[in-house]
């Protein structure tokens, strides 16, 4: 005689682990594709995603010391952007993979909506709501954000500083002479 307590319907099944494993794997695989798809660099470039993620990031870090005139910002910004896509030219391959992923996974609406709950691109973002999207990464009681936000503000915040070009906008006289 059959145990009717195995056949309870809230008593799980191989059937329905091995369904909710598909699905998963399914759901895992979909976002894998997005953020390759929307990776930060391709071909040692920039992609249109990486550039926007990076220049969402810049407004929201460095924005105060960037030029408040519309057309001298928006010149600040490029420039910054090449800067970036040469600083991560520099870098070993699997590190710039890394990063690539990471600019990925901010790029790709629903991880970067799981990431810093912005539900919008970047470059469609007020400067309030990027504030608030980066303030959510730093602040994050998960491990993982909180390193994807150190990571991007690493990035940024190297290739601004590092650039004698931005020093009179941040206060910074320059080296002392010796």
């Amino acid at each position: 005689m059959a145990d009717r307590a195995i056949d309870h319907p809230l008593t799980p099944k191989r059937r329905w682990f091995l369904k909710t494993a598909l699905a998963i794997g399914a759901v895992g695989a979909s976002l894998g594709g997005l953020v390759y798809w929307h990776r930060g660099m391709a071909d040692d470039k920039l992609t249109e995603h990486g550039r926007d993620v990076l220049r969402g990031l810049a407004i929201g870090m460095v924005g105060p010391m960037l030029p408040t005139e519309p057309q001298a910002r928006e010149a600040a910004l490029d420039a910054h952007l090449e800067r970036i896509e040469m600083f991560m030219n520099g870098l070993p391959t699997f590190l710039k993979g890394e990063i690539s992923a990471v600019l990925g996974l901010l790029g790709n609406l629903p991880t970067r909506k799981m990431l810093t709950g912005l539900g919008k691109r970047w470059s469609d973002a007020s400067e309030a709501e990027i504030a608030e999207a980066i303030e959510t990464m730093r602040m994050n009681p998960l491990p993982t954000t909180r390193l994807t936000y150190q990571v991007v503000r690493s990035v940024t915040c190297m290739v601004f500083f590092t650039n004698s070009t931005n020093w009179p906008a941040t206060g910074y006289p320059g080296p002392v002479e010796l």
